[in-house]
């Protein structure tokens, strides 16, 4: 796609047309002369070569799920880089959970459950079905995206690639070098090495969100001597047992808490400290999905059954387990 209609589409990217901003870049709101609305996103600068950057544009256009903002074109001028997608009218989660104006409408549990099962789907299709497969490594509630139903769409995957070396040096990962800050998997800061079960760690953080309706590094309900981020305060509630008081009160008493406290006992179970013991994206999503299955969400189904049987083991003890602590 041409700059020059890029340019005009989001009025010279004028500050006014940001939807949202991460660390792989800046999101812009475009309207085509036609009254067509796209989403642009401003790539900050990368070092690939012209070559590099077309090769990975080949591989992220022919990804497609109904759980990913599908990708239209691309646009490569001098040292832009853009990347054009599909509009999604509700904008993030992160601006849906958290609006900026005072007495905001809260979203609804039934809303929050399938955005997360919606986003689980996604993910677990880019871990397990998709060819090549993709670790996203920046999963958050801000690369969440929601269209007119409120149906999520995830957005950035593949775009790690696109960014510069990861630069060993510690303060590159404080930056956000990984992801940003609350959502990133503690093993990260040894290891420096992106996995799988980091980005569950990472999509446990969200659900702790739609749960708690609290941000992932700040806790507007903890007391004021507290600093830790959203998993600290869960862990801490957790350790005295008052864990039910992490429930977005909004939600409390509704005929949702059944559901409300097992989706916050999935995402304890994403965020736990060591990676082997997390679940895979595939057993979120069967998790998340058995706990909505009275909306009917989820139509059809497009992902595979894991072929390494031992995730099949896994998910039938981790369903087993939870059973037999239900009934305790």
């Amino acid at each position: 796609m041409k700059l020059n209609d890029l340019m005009k589409a989001t009025n010279n990217f004028c500050k006014d047309n940001i939807m949202g901003s991460g660390r792989t870049g800046t999101m812009y709101k475009a309207v085509l002369e036609d009254g067509t609305s796209l989403m642009v996103k401003r790539l900050q600068e990368s070092q690939h070569t012209e070559k590099e950057f077309m090769s990975e544009m080949a591989t992220l256009g022919s990804v497609e799920h109904r759980n990913l903002v599908p990708l239209l074109g691309f646009c490569m001028a001098k040292k832009e880089r853009l990347l054009v997608y599909k509009y999604m009218s509700e904008g993030t989660l992160h601006s849906q959970l958290h609006p900026a104006e005072e007495g905001a409408k809260e979203m609804e549990w039934p809303t929050r459950l399938k955005i997360g099962i919606g986003a689980a789907r996604g993910l677990a299709w880019l871990h397990h079905t998709c060819n090549p497969r993709i670790i996203h490594r920046n999963i958050s509630s801000k690369c969440i995206l929601l269209d007119a139903d409120f149906e999520p769409k995830i957005s950035d995957f593949g775009l790690a690639r696109l960014m510069n070396p990861v630069d060993t040096h510690l303060s590159t990962f404080v930056n956000g070098e990984f992801g940003d800050l609350g959502y990133v998997a503690p093993e990260y800061t040894r290891t420096l090495v992106a996995t799988p079960k980091g980005d569950v760690y990472s999509f446990g953080t969200v659900l702790l969100e739609l749960v708690t309706g609290e941000r992932a590094t700040h806790i507007s309900r903890a007391p004021e001597s507290f600093k830790g981020n959203l998993v600290e305060w869960i862990t801490e509630l957790s350790n005295n047992s008052s864990l039910h008081d992490a429930i977005d009160q909004s939600m409390v008493g509704r005929g949702f808490d059944g559901e409300i406290f097992q989706v916050l006992k999935v995402a304890c179970n994403c965020v736990l400290p060591a990676p082997k013991e997390r679940p895979t994206m595939f057993e979120v999503y069967q998790l998340l999905r058995a706990i909505g299955e009275k909306y009917h969400f989820t139509a059809e189904d497009d992902i595979l059954m894991p072929t390494n049987s031992s995730d099949v083991d896994n998910l039938e003890e981790l369903i087993v387990a939870r059973e037999a602590k239900e009934h305790q």
